[in-house]
């Protein structure tokens, strides 16, 4: 009996088991390919580590089942660390196996060494599980077998490497395709290994089997294995599912996003009349045209990527040869490129397009691909036409016109601004406006603008300068225009040359400033005795206090404290003498108008003092009623203190001589809108009978030696501070001049 075979047999229902295992393994290979082709990163390498366990554990169970399949009339035990070798095995297998399937390409040799290295695995899975028999008997193989069992392992892997690369496509997940394939698999797998098991014979020996670490595995135990395997199994398929649940709806999320994202990008192309392509330089095939460009060139969309090629036939034949030495001249320079043509729609519509081109590079540096976009800018362009229309209109007035766009580019200038600024239209249309023509603005440019978008027109005065360097003031108009869809533009600016006009006006206020001087040095001559009238008081006083003083100082005994006291009135005698002579050298000097706050109050009161002489010479009581909470006023003091000393003087003229109370009456209170009101008001003859109305104009006087000129000035100044002057009969007699002047407001130069 020694060298006789041991004959055994085989449990078919554990063999089948063992094929329903591969099967399940098949399938669980498949969908776990596509989770770790799916995934990226660190989350790849988790799927590929515990898809090849789950894998690796299916493979392995299926062999042992499978040898468990296989009865020998002797005792059989399994030594266990060997058991987990082959374990180890099968897991680095399936480790190979994922990692193949699941790149983005599959060439041959990848697929041929993989199933080398996969079939080697799955072999060395199979013998290192049998070189883990313990059993009294001696175990051989037939090398033939071996070998044919061996090639099995590397076909079948190869076959199953297809199968799961094919099949691995998260859109087959589940279905007919993908279960034929695992049922393929799944009956493949088990072929190697029931050639390997036929390779093996057995012949029973005398000695012992060695049993230290070996296990018997009893129908329990081949119930647990096949327990664990399929919970693992399932485990695996489950986890795949609900991460592939979870991808799907992160795909719908994204791709609903993309979708509403595409929308607003169709929406604002076709808001901004701009199309999108990208064309592919090898074979000149477009490769995305987005629907605007379809509307645009006047395609249907349902076209689709062929109406790239058909566009070159709807090309203007006159810019054709145009835009194909931009594109040409774009790839040879690997740059961007702009071209403007017209295209040419069946229904002989004609349209202005400029299309921008950008290159995209391979890694090599040499151009692939063009991506960029065409726009719509016929509307611009017949825009831009009607206003050259305008202007040849416009050449024939004399104004200055101009038009730019929003970035204020010179679009269009007439024959006025050539005249007017120096430059030719040759040389100042492209060019921005306010650096051609060093523009100063009156306030900021960006409340210029605000104006302008808000209510469609801006006016002022700038200051530029000619292109021989001389500087011009310009009353300048500017209106926007905007097109069909009420956006900005283009800005079309009308400007006068008003530097004559403005020398001429610096001129006349020089002139009237002149008169107005000579009119106060004039009145300043007829109150020559009342002046010194005024001076020579303080003078008189402080002389008589000198004495006063020394007669204190050469007593035997000399009074200090007398003499103090009266040198103090010296001084303050002094003091007023010197006011005196300062407010009527100020009335005589001759400047330029200088305006701050004043105090309307102080401005009475230095003129009472002034002409107190006056009044008196005639018998004339001053009357004076100043508010005390009154505001300042901005203005110019001399002027102010010129307009009070003439309309005083005026009463005091009109008063000198009649009979009966004589009163100069001056007041000051606050009027409407918070304005301050003056009144100078006299009882004397009154104004001019039907005369009234002419005693402000230039040259009328009811005096004898009078020029005509006091009330017209003063009229002018008060005018000037954004006031008003009038006058009133008085009842029984006299009359009343009163005029406002707005509290801290700037004046009207």
């Amino acid at each position: 009996m020694a060298g006789v075979n041991l004959i055994g047999s085989y449990n078919y229902a554990l063999v089948a088991l063992s094929v329903l295992i591969a099967m399940f393994a098949s399938y669980a290979a498949l969908d776990l390919a596509g989770r770790v082709t799916a995934a990226g990163g660190w989350t790849r390498a988790v799927w590929l580590l515990g898809g090849a366990g789950a894998m690796g554990t299916g493979i392995w169970s299926m062999h042992y089942i499978g040898m468990l399949a296989f009865m020998l009339p002797i005792p059989v035990a399994y030594h266990w660390p060997t058991v987990l070798l082959s374990l180890l095995a099968a897991i680095l297998a399936a480790v190979v196996a994922l990692g193949v399937v699941s790149r983005p390409k599959m060439g041959a040799f990848p697929a041929l060494a993989g199933s080398v290295l996969m079939g080697a695995g799955i072999a060395s899975m199979h013998y290192i599980g049998m070189a883990a028999m313990r059993l009294p008997a001696v175990r051989q193989f037939n090398f033939f077998l071996v070998v044919v069992s061996v090639m099995f392992a590397v076909l079948i892997s190869l076959a199953a490497l297809w199968i799961t690369f094919h099949f691995r496509d998260e859109k087959k997940a589940i279905g007919r395709e993908k279960l034929a394939g695992a049922i393929v698999m799944g009956a493949a797998i088990p072929v190697m290994h029931y050639t390997g098991m036929a390779a093996a014979s057995f012949t029973p020996s005398s000695m012992p089997a060695d049993l230290s670490h070996a296990v018997s595995i009893s129908t329990l135990g081949t119930a647990g294995i096949t327990a664990v395997t399929f919970i693992v199994l399932g485990l695996a398929l489950l986890t795949s599912w609900a991460d592939r649940r979870f991808a799907v709806q992160t795909l719908e999320l994204q791709e609903e996003k993309l979708q509403r994202s595409e929308s607003y990008l169709a929406e604002a192309q076709r808001l901004a009349h701009m199309g999108s392509w990208a064309w592919r330089l090898a074979g000149g095939n477009a490769l995305h045209l987005s629907e605007e460009w379809y509307r645009i060139y006047g395609f249907d969309p349902e076209e689709g990527l062929s109406a790239w090629e058909k566009r070159l036939q709807r090309i203007h034949p006159e810019d054709r040869a145009k835009w194909q030495e931009a594109t040409n001249r774009a790839i040879g320079k690997k740059s961007d490129y702009e071209v403007e043509v017209r295209v040419l729609l069946p229904d002989g519509t004609v349209k202005y397009i400029l299309t921008v081109g950008h290159p995209v590079l391979n890694a090599a540096g040499d151009v692939v691909q063009f991506v960029g976009s065409s726009m719509d800018i016929t509307e611009r362009k017949r825009a831009e036409e009607a206003l050259r229309e305008q202007g040849s209109l416009l050449n024939l007035t004399h104004d200055s016109i101009f038009v730019r766009d929003m970035h204020f580019v010179i679009t269009y200038w007439n024959h006025a601004a050539e005249e007017l600024y120096g430059w030719t239209a040759e040389k100042a249309v492209g060019k921005v406006s306010h650096q051609l023509l060093r523009t100063v603005f009156p306030v900021p440019m960006d409340e210029i603008l605000e104006e302008l978008l808000r209510t469609g027109r801006w006016e002022g005065e700038l200051v530029r300068t000619k292109a021989d360097g001389t500087r011009v003031i310009v009353a300048s108009r500017w209106s926007l225009q905007r097109d069909r869809r009420h956006q900005p533009l283009a800005i079309l600016e009308t400007n006068n040359d008003v530097t004559e006009r403005k020398r001429a006006a610096e001129a006349l206020r020089q002139a009237q400033a002149d008169l107005a001087h000579i009119a106060r040095v004039t009145t300043m001559g007829e109150l020559t005795a009342s002046l010194a009238h005024e001076v020579n008081q303080p003078i008189a006083a402080a002389v008589t206090n000198a004495n006063t003083c020394l007669r204190w100082l050469t007593r035997d005994q000399p009074n200090v404290e007398e003499a103090r006291a009266a040198a103090m009135r010296i001084v303050k005698d002094g003091t007023r003498a010197g006011e005196i002579i300062s407010r009527i050298r100020l009335l005589f000097k001759k400047g330029t108008s200088e305006r701050e706050l004043v105090n309307v109050n102080e401005v009475i009161e230095e003129m009472i003092v002034l002409l107190r002489g006056e009044a008196t010479r005639y018998t004339i009581s001053v009357r004076v009623e100043l508010a005390a909470d009154l505001p300042r006023v901005n203005g110019d003091r001399v002027q102010l203190q010129q307009v009070l000393m003439n309309l005083m003087l005026n009463s005091i003229d009109a008063m000198k001589d009649v009979d009966g109370t004589r009163e100069l009456a001056v007041m000051s209170q606050r009027g409407e809108d918070g304005q301050v009101l003056i009144s100078v008001s006299d009882t004397g003859v009154g104004l001019p009978p039907q005369q009234a109305d002419k005693i402000f104009n230039s040259f009328f006087t009811t005096k004898t030696h009078g020029t005509g000129m006091g009330l017209r000035i003063s009229r002018s100044i008060i005018e000037s501070h954004g006031g008003r002057l009038w006058a009133a009969d008085n009842s029984p007699r006299g009359a009343t001049f009163q005029f406002t002047l707005p509290a801290t407001v700037a004046a009207h130069i």
